[in-house]
């Protein structure tokens, strides 16, 4: 019924026919047996973030999957190597992070881990090619590139946030300074579920560099989700399909308030960006700035006409 509910959607906006659409539903089939998967010439999994629910998977799935059968994982944080610890031949496997709403998003993060092969990164990469998407190649490590650039903004966000810097003032200076949308705004897009997950996640990973800010773990509890679950509020409310602040993440908020500038505030989040982009490129997860710019700049909206963050970083003289 989902998969029939988006192509309704695709056939809306004109950009499938009805006798197209009917052609594809007709190559999709639907299983809950991995028996059935053995036939396969790659498999893409995207299951919970767990690495143990993956990594079993990923076992199940070596005993009945042929030996040349490329395994993928749109994981947007766990590193390859711990999900494939289970599974048989890892020079397989890959990572095809997909991107939010996929149908809109043309980026795709191509990781590769350790031991993957020449041949398994060739065909991954036709793959994603061939659905027309645009793919950055990204050496396996937590977060690869934009999830963990961009998770270390959101959280030094919530820090401000924690500080007493009202919602509306962080995200109408990042705004103005570029970006389609402020980050408590794109928090309550991702989901607050799922954000307070990653910062778990990046947390885990980066113990000496990344304390977990406890916002969005306070927000939960109260069943503040964001948008992105229903209609659930979060930092706003979208009752309705209106868009207001929510009143009721006020009562999380520090009772003395913080006055930042607007300009403080962009160059405070920005420059979180910048360091751990730097970092990313010192740890070759991407080869060069340039990769980095075009990535963010497909894969988290930074704002073009500002030439890519790490062009951005030299024009100030942070690169």
């Amino acid at each position: 019924a989902v998969i029939r509910s988006l192509f309704k959607q695709a056939e809306a906006r004109g950009s499938l026919t009805p006798a197209e659409a009917h052609k594809m539903m007709g190559g999709i089939g639907v299983t809950t047996s991995l028996e059935d998967f053995d036939m396969c010439d790659l498999v893409i999994e995207a299951i919970v973030e767990d690495v143990g629910a993956k990594q079993k998977l990923f076992a199940d799935l070596s005993k009945v999957m042929a030996p040349g059968c490329v395994f993928a994982s749109n994981t947007s944080a766990l590193p390859l190597e711990e999900m494939a610890a289970k599974a048989t031949n890892p020079g397989r496997f890959v990572g095809l992070h997909f991107f939010n709403p996929v149908g809109r998003m043309p980026l795709v993060e191509l990781v590769l881990g350790k031991e993957t092969t020449r041949a398994t990164a060739e065909r991954a990469l036709a793959f994603v090619k061939s659905l027309g998407k645009t793919p950055v190649v990204c050496r396996s490590a937590p977060g690869f590139l934009v999830t963990r650039v961009m998770f270390f903004y959101l959280n030094e966000a919530c820090r401000l946030w924690e500080q007493g810097v009202p919602t509306e003032a962080i995200d109408r200076a990042l705004h103005e300074w570029g970006w389609p949308m402020g980050p408590m705004r794109l928090i309550d897009e991702v989901g607050v579920d799922v954000t307070a997950f990653i910062f778990g996640e990046m947390q885990h990973y980066f113990p000496d560099r990344f304390t977990a800010t406890t916002l969005c773990p306070r927000l939960l509890a109260a069943a503040l989700k964001g948008r992105k679950n229903g209609e659930s509020a979060g930092f706003y409310d979208y009752t309705d399909g209106r868009e207001t602040l929510n009143a009721a993440t006020a009562a999380f908020a520090p009772a003395e308030k913080f006055a930042l500038e607007p300009a403080a505030i962009a160059d405070r989040l920005n420059g979180v960006m910048i360091d751990e982009t730097k970092r990313v490129l010192a740890e070759g997860v991407v080869r060069t700035p340039d990769e980095a710019d075009f990535a963010l700049l497909l894969g988290a909206g930074f704002p073009a006409w500002r030439g890519g963050l790490m062009r951005y970083a030299k024009s100030i003289g942070r690169f």
